[in-house]
């Protein structure tokens, strides 16, 4: 995916912090257009008048903290893409984070690649992402994940299928054959007991799948 001309938001008061994630997004793509706030009080009435695509939320903010921002932007979008960025390591603050409508959480030691993975993946798909090291809710799944023992081309395909793609679409992308997507479709919702891609983008959600 190109970023390109996408309108970064970091919302951080370490300037070091900034500077760092700065360089990275430059490194990468020239074109970001990229703003900073330090003030969890200033944050809101930017983001409503500027309206960015992503925003990397630090939450400890001074005067007000990351997770009340995060509640209050989604009062006003849904649109806006926000990745928790912090190192606050706790199951707690991941649950609270998603059910407040983060589409991301990363640690602030994470590294640069997987902080460019995460603005991809919350551009490109509905599954919240967890940056590597993040000790989360969906870690304790009571050995769901080994027990449906998914294949390879299980998991390919409920990658597919959260992205909103159809049986065609995802036969053309796999290179197999419509009537093989649609049967191994069949036995992923069987092996889920689930009836439709909205259970399935909420298992994925809740018991980390893929």
């Amino acid at each position: 995916m190109t970023l390109q001309s996408k309108k970064i938001l970091i919302c951080e008061d370490h300037q070091i912090v900034i500077d760092g994630l700065v360089s990275i997004l430059k490194s990468y793509d020239d074109f970001y257009e990229i703003d900073t706030i330090v003030d969890g009080d200033k944050a809101i009435d930017f983001i409503r008048n500027n309206n960015p695509d992503i925003i990397l939320l630090d939450l400890n903010l001074p005067t007000v903290n990351g997770l009340d921002i995060l509640k209050e932007i989604r009062t006003f979008s849904t649109s806006i893409k926000v990745i928790i960025l912090t190192m606050y390591n706790k199951q707690s603050i991941v649950k609270k984070a998603k059910q407040y409508g983060a589409n991301g959480f990363l640690l602030k030691n994470c590294s640069s690649s997987d902080l460019l993975n995460a603005i991809d993946s919350v551009f490109n798909n509905p599954v919240f992402y967890i940056g590597k090291g993040v000790v989360n809710s969906v870690e304790e799944n009571d050995g769901f994940v080994e027990r449906i023992k998914l294949t390879q081309r299980e998991k390919e395909i409920i990658k597919e299928l959260i992205k909103g793609l159809n049986v065609p679409q995802i036969a053309e992308n796999l290179f197999i054959s419509p009537y093989t997507v649609e049967t191994h479709k069949k036995n992923i919702f069987k092996k889920l007991n689930i009836h439709n891609s909205i259970d399935l983008i909420t298992l994925v959600n809740e018991k980390s799948l893929i």
